[in-house]
């Protein structure tokens, strides 16, 4: 199993609290362990390999206003997905940044 990490932002709109709640179920099936104290970011472990958590996590949010990023503990990896306004500013900082 590996460790991931998941920051995001649910876009304040009539279907937000729909979103995030999907969100948080979609990790909660793919973990048996997760940590969720802070606002908007996440850390668990999962068996399941980035692909598809991702494709979990954009099944889960609305792509054309929210934005959710996901990344490992132990390895360089971010996966970068939804509404990202200044992708080459992250990706600058983070040259290893993916858009999926």
């Amino acid at each position: 199993m590996d460790t991931y990490w998941l920051t995001f932002r649910i876009h304040d709109d009539a279907g937000y609290e729909k979103r995030r709640d999907a969100l948080y179920d979609a990790i909660s099936a793919l973990t048996d362990k997760w940590w969720v104290e802070s606002t908007s970011f996440v850390v668990f472990r999962s068996a399941s390999n980035s692909g598809a958590i991702c494709g979990k996590i954009k099944a889960a949010i609305n792509v054309r206003t929210d934005l959710a990023v996901l990344g490992k503990t132990d390895f360089k990896s971010m996966s970068v997905m939804g509404k990202v306004d200044h992708f080459n500013t992250l990706e600058a900082l983070v040259p290893f940044a993916q858009r999926v």
